[in-house]
This record gives structure tokens, C-alpha cells and sequence, in this order.
């Protein structure tokens, strides 16, 4: 070959890597000029455009160049990696495989077929194209790397964190491997050893929005919100449109009731959701405003953005079986506010009429509550070792009929497993207050308090409306016996105390308004408050002061074992209930201890759910429908013993009588729902609203 035209394609090289693409064509041109039909000459000028997302230009550039040396192993790697970028990963392994014949050594060919398969989600393929490349090279970092991302994306987290060591240890500045090492410390809760990671990669580049979200994620599970709003904020700065950063960096702020900013980011969070723009998390409109039209419209903008080109397998019909075969999906099999809402269920489930499957992942722990679990289920699956769509495949394999999502949008949520299809009948339930905004969720579980007709327009899916209150209780839960005193909680010895032991992000300047023009019509009462984290509660305090109240009228309840927990309510006198977002199984909590919860309604599912529940254990008196009513009826009752009492003791005489707490009647409703909508999908009828009648005598 011509020494000019060696010089001038490794100066090109040299150039691609500096990102000097224009250099870089320059260069290539005038070797153009020597030899026409070069063949690396016309392959470097396709990965030119490639970088510049000229993908036609690629294309032609590279089939140029094997078309002049058809024995191009790599033009046949390069033409692979540009229709993979057009989305056609059928054609680009096509290439690979002749990269590969071409050149049985070429480690890239291999690494870059891995890719493929993965984004195929061909895992153990992917993984042996991994592993043949590292075979030829030892020091091939990209290909640990991926081997890495998948064994992460399985739950296989020591072979994850093996092969990101390999990756850093082959490149120390390799920031895609440390990130990912700290996303595997995270997942695990080795939040200090995850921090040291992501400081790691933020070195390396420290423009990585990704690794600064990841960071803020990291301080706001150890509860250092204020760590947290600095690793958000750097990363609105250089990334401001990432999506859902904004509704991320304003939840971080609720979690401190830190409400400065409040109105100016509720108002750009709904610009972007009206806007269609992916702002808002979840939680934040369910949190922070009643509009149930702008939450489902959230959500589905959310939904969508993590669903991308997923699609529900539509399987082969399930012919009826002896049984219905039920399939619950959760994290929470464990000590967890879930578990103690549906244990007494899984046990009263009709087990002649009902096979139950229980799908497990998350970080579950061997705790007391899992071993009561355990037994009231035909299988107890633990899947967290695979993929959403292994564990939507495995649900069919099992032909799982109803599949029951029990965590929804909540944290260590996998509602990818539902897109991909796990079940012909398919339900969201219980753990997250709200439409999933996804049609492969066939039903949501609610009830006529919860959701009444003129609100349905709120719920993608069709309802299944219990006939009391959409929420189970466990009757089983035990109360300490404990006698705590009211000085040994921080209480005063007298006064009226009201309690909302609510998360802290849920309280809003307006709940706040409305608690200190109550605490000032009542003389000598307390708000006795759940302190989740000392910026609340330093913040809490602040505001209480801005309105005339002293500080030392909030007391604040630290974190105890859950029947401790139940046992301190006895010495609260009323639960004061926040909207737009409220108390659900902190709600049940205080009336199953027996301390009566005044609410006030809305119309979204976040802010109705007290209200079911009040309905379905007698005190639908104690749900108002304004601010008005709520603040006059919770000085009323303070400021009247005998009224109080009489509150108090009818709960007390409704606990055992009332369908809030009759978990046997609330299966038997619930079974009688899942056997209409079986009937339905077996008529082969499109799912539809579903009213339970009550089947108590």
C-alpha cells in the first residue's frame, strides 16, 4: 500500500478517536484521492457518518467498502453496529456472523453480536458471545462490561460485580463499569460502597447526569435529603430535560417538607405534563395535587416511557383447570405494611377453588412474617435471579390464570413483567393508589367510595368494585400490651393530642394550615407527628412558627416494632388525616387500634382512600368534603369529651363486626370477582367494569 495512504487512514484513525471528525474527513478524502476504492478508507468514512448519526451515509460508505473487499471482516462488524442503531438487530447479527467466519479472532465482532443479543434479549446468547471474546482477549473491557449488565439486569449480583471488577481493572477510567458497579452496591444496600463507586465514575466524567441521579438515589435511601437535593440539582444543571429529574428533585423535597419552591415547581411539573413531556414521577401529582384527569395523564406518560417496544404476549388460551390458579407478585413477602394488610387473606383464600403461586423478588428477607406467608401458598416462587420477561414467561409456563401486581409503581416495583404478558387475566392491586396507566392491566381493585362513577375518567383499566372497602385488613396483627405513658411518648399529661403519623411528604402547606388554625382553637392540644428524618422535622417546626403556633406543639414518634407502633395510638385522641394524598395503611393502623380518622375526600384514588375506609367500618361521619368542614368537625371534637368517646367506642364495637376488618367476607368478594372476570376470559369477552354484591348473610 501506498506509505501516504498509510499515513494519511492512521491519521484519520487518530483523528475519529479525538473526535476531530472533520479532520478526520478531510484526511480520508485525500487518501480517496490516491486509491478510489480503498477499502478502510470508505469504512472509516462510514464510521464518520455513523458518529454523526448520518446512518444512510454509513451504510453506503460501508457496503462501499466491502463491496471493494468483500474479505472485510471489519466493514461487516462496522455495518452491524449502524443497523443496529436503525433498530434492524436481525440483519446487524447477520453481519457479525460474517465477521466472524471472516475473522475467527476478532474479539469486537463477537462483543458487538453480544450487544445484539442482549438488546434482543437473547441473555445466555449474549453471554456466550461475551465470554468468546474475552477468550480472544483478555483485555477486552467492553465485553466484561456487558457480560456484567446482564448478570445485574438476572440479579446475579456476585457474577455482576466480578465482571465490572475485570472492566476497571482492564480500564481504571472506565466510568460505565464504575457506574454500574454502584447501581449493583445500591441494589444491595451497600449504600457507602455505592457512593464510593459512583464518586469513582464521577471522576471520570464528571458531566454523567445519569451518575448524579444515581448518587441523589443513593442519599435519599439513607435519608440524607439534603445530600440528595445537591446530587439532583448538579444534574438539572447539566442535563435539565432528563427525564422525570424534575418530579425526582421535588419529591426529594417533599421527603424534607421543604415547600419554598413548592408553588413554582408544581406549576412547571403540570406544564410538563400537560405538555405530554416526561417531569412527573409517579407519586409527585398523586402527592401534590387532586386532579384525577392530570395524574392518569402522568402516569401514562410514565408508563409508557418505561414500557418502550415491550409488548403483552398474547398466549394460547388456558383451558379451565380443577382450580384457579392465582399468581401474586411481590417484594414484600416479608415485614412489610403489605404483608401485614393481606396475610389473613392468603390464608383464608379458598383452597379447594383456588391455587395460589406466589412470585417473589426484591430483598426479601427470612423474617417470621415470610415464614407465615409461606405456608399459605401451593407454590413460593423466588424469581428475583430473573429478568421481567423470564418471570412473565415462567408465569405462562405455570399457566398462572389471574396475575395480581401487588406493588405497581412502588419502590423495587417490576411492572415490566406485566407488559410482557404473565397471565390472560391480569390485575393491579393494593400497593400503588392508582391506574397503572397501562393496558396490558386488564382490572384495578377498588370500590364505590374509592372510585364512584363520575371518577372512573381517572383509571385507564376497568374496576373491580369491592363492596365495602378495596383494602384487606389482617386481623391477626397483634397490639402490644405495652402501657406507655403519655410523658414517656413526649407528650404532655393533658390536652387533646391529635396524630397523623403519615409520611412526612405527604403533609403540604395547605394539610399545614389547616393543622395550626385547629391547634389554635383547641388550647393546650398537640400534633403528635411520625419524624422521619430530621430535616422534616426541623422544617415542620419552622412552619408551625411562621403560623403562630410554638414549635413545641408538634411532638414528633420515632420509628418502633409494628405492634408498639399499634399500641401508641391508644394514646393519641383523633387521627387528622392529609389530602391530596392520604393516610391507607396508616389509616387502617389507628382504626384497628381504635383511634378514629377524620378525613377529608377528594377525587382522585390518593385521596379517597380514608374515606373507603372510615365508610367500611362505620365512621362514614368522621369524611367531610371540604377544608371548611374538615377544620370545624376536628374542633368540635376536641372540644367535646363525650362526643369523642362516643366515636371512639363505636369503633371499638364495630372493629369485629364491621366489613373493614372481616377479611373471611372480604376473600370470599374478592374470589367472587376473580371468578367473573375467569368467566369473562373464558366466554371470550372483553374485560369489563365487575360490581361484587356483598356475600355476607
Amino acid at each position: 500500500m501506498n506509505p501516504l495512504l498509510i499515513k494519511l487512514i492512521e491519521e484519520a484513525v487518530f483523528a475519529i478517536q479525538a473526535n476531530q471528525l472533520h479532520s478526520a474527513k478531510l484526511l480520508l478524502n485525500k487518501a480517496l484521492g490516491i486509491e478510489k476504492n480503498q477499502s478502510d478508507t470508505l469504512r472509516l468514512l462510514g464510521v464518520v457518518a455513523a458518529i454523526e448519526a448520518n446512518w444512510d451515509g454509513a451504510l453506503r460508505y460501508i457496503d462501499l467498502s466491502i463491496a471493494s473487499n468483500p474479505q472485510n471482516g471489519i466493514a461487516y462488524s462496522n455495518r452491524g453496529n449502524v443497523l443496529g442503531q436503525l433498530g434492524r438487530h436481525q440483519e446487524a447479527l447477520t453481519c457479525y456472523e460474517k465477521a466472524i467466519a471472516l475473522q475467527p479472532n476478532y474479539a469486537e465482532a463477537y462483543s458487538n453480536q453480544g450487544n445484539t443479543f442482549y438488546v434482543l434479549g437473547r441473555y445466555e446468547e449474549a453471554l456466550s458471545s461475551y465470554e468468546k471474546a474475552v477468550q480472544i482477549d483478555a483485555n477486552y473491557a467492553q465485553a466484561f462490561y456487558g457480560a456484567a449488565y446482564i448478570f445485574w439486569l438476572r440479579k446475579n449480583l456476585d457474577y455482576a460485580i466480578g465482571c465490572c471488577e475485570q472492566a476497571i481493572r482492564i480500564n481504571p477510567m472506565y466510568d460505565l463499569a464504575l457506574a454500574l458497579k454502584g447501581h449493583i452496591f445500591f441494589e444491595v444496600k451497600d449504600y457507602e460502597n455505592a457512593l464510593t463507586a459512583y464518586e469513582a465514575a464521577l471522576l471520570t466524567n464528571p458531566k454523567s447526569h445519569d451518575v448524579w441521579i444515581a448518587k441523589g438515589n443513593v442519599y435519599s435511601e439513607m435519608k440524607q435529603f439534603v445530600e440528595a437535593g445537591k446530587a439532583f440539582a448538579a444534574a438539572l444543571e447539566i442535563a435539565p430535560e432528563t427525564d422525570f429529574l424534575l418530579g425526582l428533585s421535588i419529591q426529594n423535597s417533599l421527603q424534607m417538607c421543604e415547600w419554598k419552591e413548592q408553588a413554582s415547581q408544581i406549576k412547571q411539573l403540570v406544564n410538563g405534563v400537560e405538555r405530554g413531556q416526561n417531569a412527573a414521577t409517579p407519586y409527585n401529582l398523586i402527592s401534590l395535587l387532586d386532579d384525577r384527569k392530570l395524574i392518569r395523564r402522568s402516569i401514562e406518560v410514565y408508563a409508557k416511557s418505561i414500557q418502550g417496544n415491550i409488548e403483552r404476549i398474547k398466549q394460547i388460551k388456558i383451558a379451565p383447570k380443577g382450580k384457579i390458579r392465582l399468581g401474586y407478585f411481590s417484594a414484600d413477602f416479608h415485614d412489610h405494611p403489605t404483608a401485614h394488610l393481606m396475610a389473613e387473606l392468603f390464608e383464608c383464600h379458598n383452597k379447594n377453588q383456588f391455587e395460589l403461586v406466589a412470585f417473589v423478588y426484591g430483598r426479601n428477607t427470612p423474617d417470621e412474617m415470610r415464614k407465615r406467608l409461606e405456608q399459605s401458598f401451593d407454590q413460593f416462587i423466588d424469581v428475583n435471579d430473573k429478568t421481567e420477561k423470564e418471570i412473565a414467561g415462567l408465569a405462562r409456563e405455570i399457566e398462572i390464570d389471574i396475575a395480581i401486581d401487588l406493588k405497581g409503581f412502588t419502590g423495587e416495583g417490576r411492572p415490566q413483567i406485566f407488559m410482557h404478558g404473565a397471565a390472560p387475566i391480569q390485575i393491579s392491586y393494593l400497593g400503588f393508589p392508582g391506574t397503572m396507566g397501562l393496558s396490558c392491566f386488564d382490572y384495578v381493585i377498588a370500590d364505590p367510595i374509592l372510585i364512584p362513577d363520575q371518577f372512573k375518567d381517572g383509571i385507564v383499566e376497568k374496576i373491580i368494585f369491592m363492596p365495602d372497602s378495596y383494602q384487606v385488613n389482617d386481623r391477626k396483627r397483634p397490639i402490644a400490651a405495652s402501657k406507655n405513658t403519655r410523658e414517656e411518648c413526649g407528650l404532655p399529661p393533658s390536652g387533646f393530642v391529635f396524630c397523623c403519623f403519615n409520611n412526612n411528604y405527604k403533609i403540604t402547606p395547605t394539610v399545614m394550615d389547616g393543622w395550626a388554625r385547629i391547634l389554635t382553637s383547641v388550647e393546650g392540644s398537640v400534633l403528635w407527628l411520625f419524624g422521619d428524618n430530621p430535616f422534616a422535622i426541623s422544617n415542620l417546626k419552622m412552619e408551625a412558627e411562621k403560623r403562630g403556633l410554638h414549635p413545641d406543639r408538634l411532638v414528633f414518634a420515632g420509628r418502633i416494632s409494628a405492634p408498639d407502633h399499634l399500641a401508641r395510638y391508644r394514646l393519641a385522641d383523633l387521627f387528622l388525616d392529609t389530602t391530596p394524598c392520604n393516610a391507607h395503611t396508616t389509616a387502617s393502623d389507628a382504626l384497628w387500634a381504635g383511634l378514629p380518622v377524620l378525613t377529608l375526600a377528594g377525587e382522585s384514588f390518593g385521596a379517597r382512600v380514608a374515606a373507603s375506609l372510615n365508610h367500611a367500618v362505620g365512621l362514614s361521619d368522621l369524611v367531610v368534603n371540604t377544608q371548611a368542614e374538615y377544620e370545624r368537625l376536628a374542633v368540635r371534637i376536641a372540644q367535646d369529651p363525650e362526643y369523642v368517646q362516643g366515636i371512639k367506642s363505636r369503633l371499638k364495637d364495630n372493629l369485629m363486626t364491621a366489613p373493614l376488618f372481616d377479611t373471611p367476607l372480604f376473600t370470599k368478594n374478592l374470589e367472587a370477582a376473580y371468578c367473573q372476570a375467569y368467566k369473562s376470559y373464558q366466554l371470550d369477552l372483553e374485560p369489563d367494569h365487575i360490581y361484587v354484591d356483598s356475600l355476607k348473610q
